[in-house]
C-alpha cells in the first residue's frame, strides 16, 4: 500500500525503518482488526520515538572564590560538595580563581587550582576574570605576560578541556583573527550549544574609559565568538544557548525605566560592553529560543532578564544567572532539560559548613577579621553620606535666613 502517492518509490534494496514497518503494521490486517491494531501500533510508536528524545543533563556554576583570606576555610568544603554532587556533566568556572591583592599571581597557585578542580571528575571549563591575569601587574609591575600563563597552564591544547581527553571542543583559535585566544569555545550536547567568552569586569582606570589595549582586543574578539556561537545555534537548530563569561554587562538590576528616569548614567554604566549588548539583541530577536549568559564579577547571586532593546523593552528570551562569590561559597546547578520549552533551570546549592552568618562573629573561625572589605565599606558609605549631610546643612541654613528675613 503506497501511503505516499506522490513519493518517488523506495528501492526495494532499502530497508524500512522501525517506525516505518509499525506503520505497515497498523494499516494491514481486515477492517475487523484493523482498529485494534492501530491502537497498539500508536503506543508502540510512542515509545519508539520516545526512545529519541533528548536527556536531560546538569552541570556546576562556580566563580569568584577563594577571594579573601577567609575564604580558604571554606574553599575545601566547596570542592568536597562539588565532588559529592551526582551527575554533574562538567563543572564552569566563571572566573578569578583567586585575588591578587591576598595571593600572587604565580605558576604555583594555578597549577594547584587547575589540579583541585580537575581531581573532582567532571570536565573542568574555566573562562578567565579579570584577577587571574589583568590585575596580577598591579602587585608584579616587572612580569606582564600573565595572560600567557593562564593560557599556558588551562588551555595548553586549543580544542580540549585539561583532565577531560574525550571531552573535544571547537576553539576561536582556529579563526584567522583570533588564533591566540584558545580560551574561547564552542560545544554542544542534546541539540543545546554552550559557549565561554573571555570577557573580563574592569577594574581601576579601566572604569573611567581608560581601557587597555588587551583588554578591548578581547571584548572584540568575544563579540566575534559570539556571531559564531549563534551561526552555530542557528545552523544546528539548536534548542537553547548558554554563553558563560566573568564580566557583568549588567552591574545594575532593577527597573530599566527607573534609572533611565532617576538615574541616568546607570544605563551606560560599562559602556565598552555596549557593542556585545547590541550584539546579543540582534541574536535574541532571530534565534528566539531560551538564551542564558552565566557570569561572574560582581559576587551577588541572581536570575533576571537584564536585556532590554533601544525601545526599552525586555527580551524576554534572554535570562541571566550569576554564580556565588566571595564571600559565599556555594555553587549553582544548572539543570538543562533540551525537551522542556525553557530549557535552562538553575537551583542553588549551599555548603552547610560555609554558612558564616549563621555563626556568631564570636565563634567564627574564618578568619573574617582579617577581611578589610568590611572597612572599606565603612569608608564608601561615610563618603557617599557626605554630599547628604552637607546639603541638609545647607537647606537648613537656607530655611533660617529665610524665617530671620520674614520675621525682621
Amino acid at each position: 500500500m503506497n501511503l505516499f502517492p506522490d513519493a518517488p518509490p523506495q528501492p526495494l534494496s532499502q530497508p524500512l525503518s522501525r517506525p516505518q514497518r509499525m506503520i505497515d503494521r497498523c494499516l494491514g490486517g481486515t477492517a475487523r482488526t484493523r482498529m485494534r491494531s492501530v491502537l497498539v501500533c500508536l503506543a508502540l510508536l510512542l515509545g519508539a520515538f520516545s526512545a529519541q528524545a533528548a536527556a536531560p543533563f546538569e552541570f556546576a556554576l562556580v566563580g569568584d572564590y577563594p577571594y579573601f583570606p577567609r575564604d580558604d576555610a571554606g574553599f575545601p568544603h566547596l570542592l568536597a560538595d562539588l565532588r559529592d554532587a551526582p551527575s554533574l556533566s562538567w563543572i564552569v568556572h566563571v572566573g578569578d580563581l583567586h585575588n591578587p591583592r591576598a595571593t600572587n599571581c604565580t605558576e604555583a597557585l594555578y597549577n594547584e587550582r587547575l589540579d583541585l578542580f580537575t581531581s573532582l571528575g567532571p570536565p573542568f571549563i574555566l573562562t578567565p576574570g579579570d584577577n587571574d591575569w589583568s590585575d596580577c601587574d598591579a602587585e608584579s609591575p616587572d612580569d606582564t605576560d600573565f595572560l600567557a600563563r593562564v593560557r599556558r597552564i588551562f588551555f595548553p591544547n586549543a580544542g580540549r578541556v585539561e583532565g577531560a581527553p574525550g571531552f573535544v571542543v571547537r576553539s576561536q583559535a582556529a579563526s584567522t583573527d583570533y588564533s591566540d585566544v584558545v580560551e574561547n569555545i564552542i560545544w554542544e550536547r542534546e541539540g543545546v550549544v554552550f559557549a565561554t567568552l573571555h570577557m573580563i569586569g574592569l577594574s581601576g582606570p579601566a572604569i573611567f574609559d581608560d581601557v587597555r589595549e588587551d583588554r578591548l582586543r578581547l571584548i572584540n574578539a568575544g563579540e566575534a565568538w559570539l556571531d559564531e556561537v549563534f551561526r552555530v545555534a542557528g545552523e544546528t537548530n539548536a534548542r537553547g544557548v548558554f554563553v558563560a563569561l566573568q564580566a557583568d554587562p549588567w552591574p545594575t538590576s532593577g527597573s530599566v525605566r527607573y534609572f533611565e528616569a532617576l538615574e541616568p548614567q546607570h544605563l551606560n554604566e560599562r559602556s565598552e560592553f555596549t557593542g556585545f549588548k547590541q550584539k546579543l539583541v540582534g541574536h535574541a530577536r532571530a534565534f528566539k529560543k531560551p538564551i542564558v549568559i552565566g557570569h561572574g564579577d560582581t559576587h551577588l547571586y541572581r536570575i533576571d532578564k537584564p536585556l532590554y532593546d533601544e525601545h526599552l523593552e525586555t527580551l524576554q528570551n534572554v535570562t541571566r544567572v550569576e554564580g556565588f562569590g566571595s564571600p559565599d561559597g556555594h555553587w549553582v546547578r544548572v539543570r538543562v532539560e533540551p525537551d522542556r520549552e525553557e530549557v535552562f533551570s538553575f537551583r542553588q546549592e549551599w555548603v552547610p559548613e560555609n554558612m558564616y552568618t549563621l555563626v556568631p562573629r564570636e565563634e567564627r573561625t574564618d578568619a573574617y577579621e582579617d577581611d578589610l572589605l568590611g572597612a572599606l565599606l565603612y569608608v564608601i558609605r561615610i563618603a557617599q553620606a557626605v554630599p547628604k549631610v552637607l546639603a541638609l546643612i545647607g537647606l537648613v541654613s537656607v530655611i533660617r535666613f529665610v524665617y530671620r528675613r520674614v520675621t525682621a
